[in-house]
């Protein structure tokens, strides 16, 4: 049987409730004050608590706060009884925490019947949830107070949702306020990208990934994946980690790992309190990299769209004129794109595409980035490359675009190369690799032409991997 706690100033009231459930053989505690009320919840757990709205000193309202703040009676019922000149906010009601609103004007036998179909559902104290230890309504107060503290810390982060790198930082010096840790890790994930960031696990990035992967329960494959921190050699996890798993309605928007935590009672409280906040703000910085992957990329093939490649452009040109280090700009256009689409297709064009895009994502690695210009044009601004590596560098791209598999057969790409170095504006420079880009047509295609000329040395590599059939026209 349930155990009912009824709470009503008047004693008219609590006899006639309990007389409705103690005939049914229900075992029922009466009070007529609310603040006892929550003293006796604490010791008894009861399954079902019935509540005046309006009483001296705490409300009903104020008590099913009290008692939804305590992780015992989250799943408890509470039915709040209104009376004739209660006046009550909707908004109110519907965040108060309470089940079920029952006038007390309905008729005996209308109210007995709605009483006893509600204490009938689906209600139970959790008697085993003591994470929290709660005593009297002073302890309630006092939790509440560092809830509201704690979420409100987390929530003055959103603020800084523009760089991410220090959010996570932050929270990452947050955290070690609760416990110390050894090493800590940050999953955020959504369809269109996934970050990792990572203070102090020496593991190799992809394995970090993996592992803090498999402990979703429905895991997004983002399109793009990112990592921050310093990433060790090791494939396996040899300390104890404590995660948590944050959700964000019905989504799973992130991980925090933690390993060989001092204190994981307190940490944990810590996270369940501040809990909403924290998916809160991981789901927001979820949003706002969509939004500026929306901005920057290029919604087919992945790379950055023209408008980013431009502002990196200007970005990289003033920083080597700082520096007095050149940067080198690739330009591509694939060969007789109108006779694929003409032919295959718009379809079969938009695979070509992506295909491309890919192999010029896969060679830029971290030396520079990757763009779509426009159409069948894409370039690449390279910023971590050698003069003397240039040449090596774009043939064998050139070498891969011949000897990929399309969906139509096979592709090749006109390239035009220029360094930066004699150029005083960046347009300047994205108009040089431009113009070479046309000779490269002009001259026969499947080629690229450079600003500077190679070595005897560079020259013989270029041969070596160009195909007997294109090495006159070279």
């Amino acid at each position: 049987m349930k155990k009912i706690l009824i709470v009503d100033d008047s004693k008219f009231w609590r006899l006639v409730l309990e007389n409705i459930f103690k005939s049914r053989g229900y075992e029922v505690i009466v009070t007529e004050d609310a603040t006892k009320a929550i003293e006796i919840a604490l010791k008894e757990y009861p399954d079902v608590i019935i509540s005046d709205y309006n009483m001296p000193g705490i409300s009903g309202l104020q008590l099913c706060l009290y008692l939804r703040s305590i992780p015992a009676f989250s799943n408890a019922g509470i039915a709040v009884l209104t009376g004739s000149d209660d006046v009550i906010n909707q908004f109110w009601a519907e965040h108060s925490g309470a089940n079920k609103f029952i006038s007390k004007l309905l008729t005996k036998d209308e109210l007995e019947r709605v009483l006893l179909e509600f204490v009938n559902g689906d209600f139970r104290a959790n008697k085993n949830e003591k994470s929290m230890v709660v005593n009297n309504i002073y302890d309630v107060l006092e939790q509440k107070m560092r809830k509201e503290i704690l979420n409100r810390e987390v929530l003055s982060l959103i603020q800084f949702a523009r760089d991410e790198y220090f959010v996570i930082k932050e929270l990452k010096e947050f955290l070690k306020n609760f416990s110390s840790f050894d090493s800590i890790a940050f999953l955020l994930i959504s369809p269109v990208a996934g970050r990792v960031y990572n203070f102090g696990f020496n593991l190799q990035r992809e394995f970090l990934k993996n592992y803090l992967v498999r402990i979703l329960e429905k895991p997004t494959e983002p399109a793009n994946w990112n990592y921050v921190g310093e990433f060790g050699a090791e494939i396996f996890v040899k300390e104890e980690i404590t995660h948590f798993i944050l959700k964000y309605g019905e989504n799973e928007v992130g991980i925090i790992a933690a390993s060989n935590v001092s204190d994981r009672r307190n940490l944990s409280k810590v996270i369940y309190d501040a809990n909403e906040s924290v998916s809160l703000l991981f789901n927001t910085l979820n949003t706002f990299t969509e939004f500026k992957v929306a901005s920057t990329v290029d919604g087919l093939t992945g790379l950055f769209n023209k408008k980013e490649l431009l502002r990196f452009l200007e970005e990289t040109h003033n920083l080597s004129k700082y520096n007095k280090k050149p940067y080198y700009v690739a330009m591509f256009d694939l060969d007789n794109f109108k006779k694929i689409n003409d032919t295959y297709g718009h379809l079969v064009g938009d695979e070509v595409l992506k295909i491309l895009g890919k192999i010029l994502k896969e060679a830029v690695g971290d030396k520079g980035i990757a763009g779509r210009y426009g159409g069948e044009e894409f370039t690449l601004i390279l910023t971590k490359i050698e003069k003397d590596e240039v040449v090596d560098f774009i043939e064998e791209i050139l070498q891969k675009v011949r000897t990929a598999e399309f969906p139509h057969g096979k592709c090749t790409v006109s390239c035009g190369v220029v360094s930066s170095e004699n150029y005083q504006s960046p347009t300047e420079v994205l108009k040089a690799a431009d113009e070479l880009l046309y000779i490269a047509k002009k001259s026969g295609k499947d080629r690229a032409t450079y600003m500077f000329l190679p070595t005897d040395k560079e020259i013989k590599k270029i041969m070596d991997v160009i195909p007997t059939e294109h090495q006159a026209q070279t």
